[in-house]
């Protein structure tokens, strides 16, 4: 989702796109708990990590992005 953001997707496919990753995401934690092979706080637990690793994931590629590069005409 943020990549298509960051590439200018229409609104149209920009909606598309977050109710498919709304519907993937809550359904995947819902079924696991309805099936019993995981409690809601495991399902909870999980949502919230993958946040942390998607919100890790574009700071440190903005920090990349940002940071300056070697001089020009110097090559290690």
């Amino acid at each position: 989702l943020w990549l298509l953001r960051r590439r200018g997707a229409g609104r149209a496919l920009w909606r598309t796109a977050v109710a498919a990753a709304v519907v993937s995401v809550a359904g995947v934690g819902v079924t696991r708990v309805w099936l019993g092979v995981h409690w809601a706080s495991d399902v909870l637990g999980g949502w919230l990590f993958g946040a942390l690793l998607v919100a890790l994931a574009v700071l440190v590629y903005e920090w990349a992005r940002k940071r300056p590069g070697p001089p020009a005409g110097r090559r290690g």
